[in-house]
This record gives C-alpha cells, structure tokens and sequence, in this order.
C-alpha cells in the first residue's frame, strides 16, 4: 500500500474512533511513524484528507449502485442485502455521517457533491421502486408523488440515522444493522403487496 492510501486509512480509523475535531494531521502522522511533512506532502490540509475520504465514500457507493442496475432487486431478500450493504459502508465511514452537516459547512465541495449524488440517487431509486412495482413487491396504485416521497425518507434515515443513533442508542456492530435495517424495512411497510 503507499502512503497516500495508507494515510487514508489511518486517518479513516482515527477520525472513526476519536471524531473530526480530536485528530490532526500531526496526530495522523505520529500514528502512522512518519513526519508531518511527509503526510503534507501528500494532503496539504485537513481538509483534503476528509475530501478524499469522502470520494472514496462516494465511489464506493456508486459500486453500490452500479450492482442494483446491473441486477435489479426483485424481492425483498435482495432488498435486505443492499440495505445491509449500505449500512456497512455508512459504518465503514461513519464519521463523515456523524458529522455531514458540518463537514458540508466547513468543506463547501462535499455539500456540493452531496447535492449532486442526492439528484443522482434520487434517479435511481425511483427506478428501484418503479421495479419492485412491477415485480409485484411494491403495490401498483402507489401514486408517483408517494414513491418520491419514500425516496427522500429513504435517504433522511439512511444518511442520518447513525447520527441519531450516536446521540441516544449508541448500538454498534449486528445489533445496529438490525435495528437500522429494521426501521428501514418499516417504511417500505405501508407499500409492499
């Protein structure tokens, strides 16, 4: 691995385990046994390491994305699978979540490419559940302002539920994937056949 990504990594750990305003890129450095100047070699700010790891992020759930259009889910098994999929990433990255509205205060391009990849999921989904309707998972008199609708709930419980949970419950591990799949799950309820 080379250091650019090995300094991502690191970071991605420590920003997880101790938050944004704890860690600096001295303290990434020290951890990692290499000087200050190495590491600003290659990210010359704070900033750019969180950017970088928010790419990554986002190219990861593009892989995501990619994989429902090349397989489209047709059931609720399949369904289960890309939440938890989604669920492992968040938590994979899950201080950028903990932290998104002020990451996009502090780093005007992630609020920027936030908007775009919201525009874009927005898309798809639409496409997913225009799916399930046709599978006969999802009800056929849906109206298409409802099916918007669960997109955007979709997307408020995904993208913030582990700030919820970070505040009051405090789950980790399976018994956060349950949970959060659970309530997932529950707002697909009113919709499905």
């Amino acid at each position: 691995m080379n250091t650019k990504n090995k300094i991502l990594q690191v970071a991605l750990a420590l920003y997880n385990q101790e938050g944004i305003r704890s860690v600096t890129t001295r303290h990434i450095a020290t951890t990692m046994g290499i000087s200050a100047g190495n590491l600003h070699y290659h990210f010359k700010h704070t900033e750019d390491i969180i950017l970088a790891l928010f790419e990554q992020l986002t190219a990861a759930y593009d892989t995501i994305v990619q994989n429902l259009s090349e397989h489209p889910v047709l059931n609720l098994a399949e369904l289960e699978a890309y939440i938890d999929s989604s669920f492992y990433l968040i938590e994979q990255y899950r201080f950028i979540f903990i932290n998104f509205v002020e990451l996009g205060s502090w780093i005007p391009s992630i609020r920027e490419s936030y908007q775009k990849l919201v525009s874009k999921r927005e898309q798809e989904f639409s496409r997913l559940f225009t799916n399930l309707v046709n599978a006969n998972v999802f009800r056929s008199d849906i109206a298409p302002a409802l099916l918007n609708s669960l997109v955007r709930q979709l997307f408020l419980i995904s993208d913030f539920w582990i700030s919820s949970n970070e505040l009051t419950a405090q789950l980790r591990g399976e018994e956060a994937l349950l949970i959060y799949r659970q309530d997932i799950l529950s707002i697909f309820t009113p919709y499905l056949q």
